[in-house]
């Protein structure tokens, strides 16, 4: 019998740094990505194991069996295995008078957090498995929570009941500090009229049956809820292990996946008569793992049969979040994100043209979860001033250096700019300078394109094929435009976006020809002074006029990625690698709307950029709607 040793070390904080790279799912060989209407793609299959029914009680109630948990969760991360646990925050047992919560403050409380704690740091990812998992007299993990007919129907079959049971949950998890990732309902069961709580505070949904509805493969929803937009449902769709037989019989079923996932639960105690107690030379504790347990077996035939584990994340990539219900906007309004805030956030700025008004919204949320909150602040009237032209343009940077973005206001009739410096409670009008006239708003770009610290500009001449870079002086303004040629910038077909699309801190330009779909990268050489051709990047990808385009960084990586938008609530996205865009999978469809506004950046300040889209509800209001990213490296 093939054994390893696992030590049993609940205390220490080993840090797991990434999961399987998700660039393994569903993307083409290479770094070119596919277009849209599908391509060839690698194939590799996901796989996904979530760890069901741990809580602060019943196995997992002794030192040992924390410590069990523990080395099944360091097997799970030396295999490079992503993972997940759904977590009962509160156990109950009422024939023994048993009751005790993630959030007590009691030595075995404090001891069961700091161990998912600990595994949440070597890559586990804890999800919310109900307040209780029971009612009545049942014990918690075999009783069902939640109204159904059949199963449960002593249970209140009321929206309120379920709200206040997931709030008490979420309540549990805030105050233990541990992160919930998702929402799973206990054994699946809820009625119709119960789903809509869950739905309001967790856009991430992990279990097979939704309102009715059995999953086997993950899905977006894009629905408009109270107070919310959309949710993800990924599923288990394998089930579990119960008795004996049920591993072959799970092995066998991997042979005959079409459109199911690859995706199982499995309660860890299982494996504890797997894992063996033992004493080093210093009497420490440690746990010798049998490699012939249900577990190894079941991760061998999966590694065997070409699946890759992978996490939820991975398969998401954005999780819808919160929602601003009543946002002010309309015809004739625009809208942009900047770092006009200290804190690093990309705050929301709305500009009433027909007022010559802008408006600032903060994002306040820093998580997904719970999502049924006020998670954006209205600043109120930041800036009017002198009525710029119809058709005016905005761009955002930060022009003068002092980390935080300003506006620029280009008025394409008379070929002028104006700086509104932000002085961090409002936005001062500056001069009004002439850069080229005869320019559409979107050939004007802002980037740092030296690398000093202050944004610059770039001007795209269609007709002529060339770029002009005017950049910014330490004394205030912009210096001269300097000119450069490039065969590859002629045509009325091309949309340019600035970013640093290989991490060295100095902005390029990428060059979208929208006809053939291919992407071209302009790098920026030192001082700013010259542009690099680079090459293709990516080839026949978001062709066509139905696209919104964006750079930002999605993956926090340093890197600006791509990100495509379109109004039937499709995103797509390709991820740099410095040398290339790499194509990482679509989301959606969510955000639909016939005349939505996109909007990409980190709003939540977590280094990652997230999505938003402003929409009307059905009744003629609108509304701002988020998704945050889950990318990983």
């Amino acid at each position: 019998m093939k054994k390893i040793v696992i030590l049993a070390a609940c205390t220490v904080a080993l840090v797991f740094s990434g999961c399987v790279d998700t660039r393994e799912i569903g993307e083409v060989q290479g770094r070119t990505p596919p277009d849209e209407g599908g391509g060839s793609r690698k194939a590799v299959k996901p796989a996904l194991l979530r760890l069901e029914d741990v809580g602060p009680g019943g196995p997992y109630q002794s030192d040992e069996g924390l410590h069990k948990l523990y080395a099944i969760a360091e097997y799970l991360h030396q295999e490079g295995i992503p993972f997940h646990i759904a977590l009962i925050p509160r156990i109950v047992v009422p024939q023994k008078g048993y009751d005790v919560s993630i959030a007590d403050d009691s030595p075995y409380a404090a001891k069961f957090v700091s161990t998912i704690k600990n595994i949440q740091k070597m890559g586990g990812i804890v999800g919310i498995h109900g307040y209780t998992h029971q009612t009545g007299r049942d014990p918690s993990a075999w009783g069902y929570e939640f109204y159904d007919p059949q199963v449960s129907p002593a249970a209140p079959n009321t929206y309120e009941y379920a709200r206040d049971r997931i709030d008490r949950a979420i309540s549990l998890f805030i105050k233990a500090g541990v992160t919930p990732a998702f929402w799973e309902t206990p054994h699946y069961t809820a009625s119709i009229k119960q789903y809509p709580a869950f739905e309001e505070q967790a856009g991430l949904l992990y279990e097979n049956k939704h309102r009715g509805e059995v999953a086997n493969n993950y899905k977006v929803t894009d629905y408009p809820g109270r107070g919310y937009r959309g949710f993800v449902t990924v599923p288990a769709p394998l089930g579990n292990i119960d008795r004996d037989g049920d591993v072959e019989k799970m092995i066998r079923r991997l042979d005959h996946l079409e459109n199911d996932l690859a995706s199982f639960f499995y309660h860890p105690f299982r494996e504890f008569k797997y894992l063996y107690k033992e004493y080093n030379a210093r009497g420490e504790v440690y746990y010798v793992y049998d490699q012939n347990s249900p577990l190894h077996v079941l991760i061998r035939a999966f590694k065997e049969k070409g699946y890759t584990f992978v996490s939820v994340y991975s398969l998401v990539r954005f999780v819808p979040a919160h929602r601003l219900e009543g946002f002010p906007f309309g015809e004739g309004y625009a809208c942009l994100a900047g770092r006009f805030g200290e804190d690093g956030r990309k705050k929301i700025l709305v500009w009433n043209r027909n007022l010559n008004q802008w408006r600032m919204y903060d994002y306040t949320a820093s998580w997904y979860i719970p999502r049924r909150i006020k998670a954006f602040a209205d600043r109120g009237v930041d800036f009017q001033g002198p009525a710029p032209d119809a058709d005016a343009a905005v761009l955002a940077g930060d022009f003068n250096g002092d980390k935080k973005d300003d506006l620029l206001i280009f008025n394409p009739g008379s070929g002028t700019i104006q700086l509104a410096e932000n002085t961090g409670d409002k936005f001062l009008a500056g001069n009004v300078m002439t850069v080229v006239q005869g320019l559409k708003p979107d050939c004007l770009l802002a980037g740092d394109f030296n690398g000093d610290g202050m944004a610059d500009l770039a001007v795209h001449d269609r007709i002529n094929g060339r770029i002009g870079t005017a950049l910014s002086s330490d004394k205030g303004g912009f210096r001269e435009v300097k000119w450069q040629s490039l065969e590859l910038l002629k045509g009325n077909s091309l949309n340019l976006l600035a970013g640093d699309f290989n991490g060295d801190r100095r902005d390029d330009i990428a060059v979208h020809d929208t006809a053939s779909g291919d992407w071209s990268v302009l790098l920026a050489g030192p001082a700013g002074k010259k542009f690099t051709p680079d090459g293709d990047w990516a080839k026949n990808w978001g062709t066509g006029n139905r696209w919104v385009s964006f750079a930002s960084d999605v993956n926090g990586d340093g890197k600006c990625d791509l990100v495509l938008y379109s109004r039937a609530g499709h995103w797509q996205v390709a991820t740099s690698d410095g040398r290339g865009f790499v194509y990482r999978g679509d989301f959606g469809p969510w955000g639909s709307s016939p005349k939505g506004v996109p909007l990409v950046a980190d709003f939540n300040g977590d280094g990652r950029s997230d999505l938003a889209v402003i929409g009307e509800t059905g009744d003629k209001a609108c509304s701002l709607d988020v998704a945050q990213s889950v990318m990983d490296i």
